[in-house]
């Protein structure tokens, strides 16, 4: 008979769907070398990972991400319908979540999950926070400034992952100023 996970134990809380449910934050804990930031919860460290930004993540390799169960990930780019959309891939090069822009809203999608991201509504700059929906339920709260995820309800790492690059580097050609524009048509 199997016993119940403890709530300590951070490894049976994220299971192997990889979910997260709690508070988390990105966190820089380096400058250069690997790892750069982690990803940390109440119960401890989730996920290391390399060097962000935007050129980075959408004209070069991406950015390397190791959870603490040893699984490899890697966020980078790849087109959808003419547009230039982040994803997190496997070492195989299996997709583990991929999102788009939408009118206002961005989506996150993955095999056994969908979400979408809302921003709080701020007329003239970025939202400060902003809330993940899974279809009309709030699951989650992401806060731009320091990058921190409240979740409700049990969220996809590659999710929250994706929130963050989103909130922080949008998606080209979304009408965000500053942005270059990218069409592939």
């Amino acid at each position: 008979m199997k016993h119940p996970p403890s709530q300590g134990d951070l490894s049976s809380r994220l299971g192997t769907d990889h979910a997260l449910l709690g508070h988390a934050r990105l966190r820089r804990v380096g400058r250069w070398r690997f790892p750069v930031y982690e990803l940390v919860s109440d119960d401890g460290v989730v996920a290391l990972l390399g060097r962000m930004g935007w050129l980075r993540i959408f004209l070069r390799r991406g950015v390397r991400v190791e959870l603490n169960d040893g699984a490899r990930w890697r966020i980078r780019a790849t087109t959808i319908a003419g547009f230039i959309c982040p994803l997190i891939v496997d070492t195989a090069g299996g997709k583990i979540a991929v999102a788009s822009g939408g009118t206002g809203v961005y989506r996150i999608s993955g095999r056994d999950f969908g979400y979408s991201l809302n921003p709080g509504h701020h007329r003239w700059r970025a939202s400060a926070r902003w809330t993940l929906r899974h279809h009309e339920t709030d699951v989650g709260v992401v806060g731009r400034r320091p990058l921190v995820f409240d979740a409700s309800e049990p969220v996809h790492i590659g999710a929250v992952l994706l929130s963050f690059v989103l909130i922080r580097y949008g998606v080209p050609d979304d009408a965000r100023p500053g942005l270059p524009t990218f069409r592939w048509r």
